[in-house]
């Protein structure tokens, strides 16, 4: 696999992950300015498949997540919730459907949709394990456009709204699970991104760390942005009270002709 190397200090970066998306990130500031209504705010997607090797990732998903609330991708284990975050992020371009983001098609000007988003993916293992919290946020911070002046204040302050502001200076591999699972969602929270998508937030946290990252997403939405969630079940998030809810159904079993056996693969409704 094709890799991009950081410092030494910083090891291996792998071409795809959130770390290798940051290197191909233009400062904020870059962002276009766009019209704030609700047909160039926020996500649409409609028809959105990917296959890997001839098997179906994803089926046909059609996506509605408005700027300033918070939407919910549902859906079993391998359902393909990580796959659409994916395409969402630029990272995997899809086979088929037409996609926008914030009125931008992120298949021909991804450089401009990366430039606002921030993205968080489960089980993520592209923390740099020998810097500290601190210096892991501040990577994403420079790239993002937050001076150097304002960079440590800014990072800490997305440290402290998630309860880990105390292990700013302790390096990423002394970390628990859970505190990993956080600092990766901060990491994305940094420069203040329009669209976050998220996956699985709450995996692996007790209840007081929940509660830290449901509010702070809730307080992001608030101040505009769109927030996506990939989750497999509805449980966790009643506390949002979203009425913007996706559920990605299994994939469909093919027929002896080689046809779906259910043509309806999505049913968009309200939570």
């Amino acid at each position: 696999m094709h890799q991009v190397n950081a410092p030494t200090r910083f090891g291996a970066v792998r071409r795809g992950d959130p770390a290798w998306l940051a290197h191909k990130l233009p400062a904020m500031s870059a962002a276009p300015q766009l019209q704030e209504d609700g047909l160039h705010t926020g996500i649409v997607a409609r028809g959105v498949t990917k296959a890997f090797d001839g098997e179906l990732a994803l089926p046909p998903t059609d996506l509605r997540a408005p700027a300033g609330a918070i939407s919910l991708v549902v859906g079993s284990n391998g359902a393909g919730k990580t796959t659409m975050l994916r395409i969402l992020a630029t990272l995997v371009l899809p086979d088929a459907g037409t996609l926008r983001i914030n009125g931008i098609d992120p298949t021909t000007d991804g450089r401009l949709v990366r430039a606002q988003l921030g993205l968080a993916l489960v089980n993520e293992r592209s923390l740099f394990w020998r810097l500290t919290v601190l210096e892991n946020l501040g990577m994403f911070a420079r790239v993002r456009g937050v001076s150097r002046a304002d960079r440590d204040e800014h990072c800490l302050q997305v440290l402290g709204s998630l309860g880990l502001k105390k292990f700013a200076r302790r390096d990423a591999h002394a970390l628990s699970a859970g505190q990993r699972q956080r600092v990766i969602l901060g990491r994305a929270l940094v420069g203040d991104p329009r669209v976050l998508l998220i996956d699985e937030p709450l995996r692996g946290l007790d209840a007081d760390a929940e509660d830290l990252v449901l509010g702070e997403l809730q307080a992001r939405a608030a101040a505009g942005a769109t927030v996506v969630i990939a989750t497999p079940s509805l449980r966790e998030y009643g506390p949002l009270g979203t009425d913007h809810v996706t559920e990605i159904q299994p994939k469909p079993d093919l027929d002896d002709d080689g046809d779906s056996a259910d043509s309806d693969h999505l049913e968009d409704h309200d939570a």
